[in-house]
């Protein structure tokens, strides 16, 4: 039974189908048929059903899958054996939300790379519902972000030791700081990042509730420029309160007090509960859940 179509019946279950399985592991999608039909025969069963449009798992399929997840961690950590007894080596790749990896993760990566210095580390700014997604489908091995849409059965979520407090800032001459009253049309801007930005969408979804509307979004994926359009009084932001503490302090920047401001997300670590934990990734979490603190 080849290792290969194990995975690809795995990454099909993962992505939902066929076409998004080939994407992901960069095959066609006639080659990820052919597999799964060489794993029908060599099981003697069928895996999936056509229901209208969808294919889904059989009764037997999910039987199956389970076992498929087993054996396919058992290889994982096959591979790895005696890794734990040598210098850490190969690979990690880490998707980090972009405030946290700006502004709180410097001494982790530094201190991993002091004592793993042979793996190659491969750092990347994502937001949380392309982490997940990445986690998910093992484009990643560890994700640190806010929310993640938690799938219990793929995703391990671990909430770390620290939150952090999201609140309204701008610029000391902003003149229309009531965003509590309900029911009101503001000429102002809110500025932001990507419609899918976890701040964006609960910022958004508050303006929505207090039917409070607003002159436009201006939208950039950088919090510096994010934090310099603020203060030079383009429109007010919705960031975590340590991205902006200097400017707080300084009165560059100041809060807004309104119902959301002070609201307090959880940061968690997240992994794929059916991937081995290498000996790589063991340390980077151990280093997560030791020295993450937010202030």
């Amino acid at each position: 039974m080849e290792l290969k179509n194990l995975r690809t019946f795995q990454a099909v279950v993962d992505k939902g189908n066929y076409q998004r399985a080939a994407e992901m592991l960069g095959y066609t999608q006639s080659t990820i048929t052919i597999q799964i039909q060489q794993l029908e025969e060599e099981l003697g069963i069928p895996l999936f059903e056509k229901i209208g449009r969808k294919m889904v798992l059989t009764q037997i399929g999910e039987k199956a899958l389970e076992q498929a997840r087993e054996l396919l961690m058992a290889a994982d950590k096959l591979a790895c054996i005696g890794e734990e007894e040598q210098v850490l080596g190969g690979s990690l790749r880490v998707d980090i939300v972009e405030t946290l990896l700006c502004y709180q993760m410097q001494e982790i990566i530094k201190e991993f790379r002091e004592r793993a210095p042979q793996v190659r580390l491969i750092i990347r700014n994502r937001n949380c519902l392309k982490i997940t997604e990445n986690v998910k489908d093992g484009t990643c091995d560890i994700g640190v972000c806010y929310a993640v849409d938690w799938n219990r059965e793929a995703l391990q979520v671990t909430p770390l030791a620290v939150d952090s407090e999201i609140i309204l800032v701008a610029s000391p001459a902003f003149t229309q700081k009531d965003f509590a009253t309900p029911h009101q049309v503001k000429a102002v801007s809110l500025i932001s990042d990507e419609p899918d930005s976890l701040f964006r969408r609960q910022i958004e979804g508050y303006l929505q509730e207090k039917d409070i509307l607003l002159d436009e979004t201006i939208e950039l994926w950088s919090t510096e420029a994010i934090k310099k359009c603020v203060m030079a009084n383009l429109g007010f932001t919705f960031l975590p309160r340590f991205v902006v503490a200097e400017e707080l302090k300084s009165g560059k920047l100041i809060e807004l007090m309104t119902p959301i401001s002070g609201i307090r997300d959880p940061v968690l670590c997240v992994r794929n509960k059916n991937r081995w934990i290498t000996p790589a990734m063991h340390l980077f979490m151990e280093l997560l859940e030791d020295k993450l603190t937010i202030k």
